[in-house]
């Protein structure tokens, strides 16, 4: 199970304001190194360049689907399956 004390960083891929791209990769790199868990941010970066999870070695990202023309409401979550096991459910049915 996870510490619910863990360290958690999160970043943006993009920002459409100035036109940066972010060295996401690295940053996950450096946070993995000291066991921080990442959360990347690709609003922005959906739909304007590929996306490769594994080349940028994010325990998380996520973005909404109206950026990749689908209809409003819907988005898409990623997560590592390593940290996907060891993270309890947030809401769970009880019968």
């Amino acid at each position: 199970m996870a510490d619910a004390r863990r360290e958690t960083s999160s970043d943006d891929a993009r920002l459409n304001s100035l036109g940066t791209i972010n060295p996401v990769a690295e940053f996950c790199e450096r946070a993995r190194q000291k066991s921080i868990v990442t959360v990347i941010d690709a609003a922005q970066s959906a739909g304007h360049r590929p996306l490769d999870v594994q080349q940028i070695g994010c325990d998380f990202l996520a973005f909404s689907g109206h950026k990749m023309c689908g209809p409003t409401g819907i988005g898409i979550l990623y997560g590592r399956s390593e940290r996907l096991e060891e993270t309890p459910p947030y809401q769970a049915a009880v019968k």
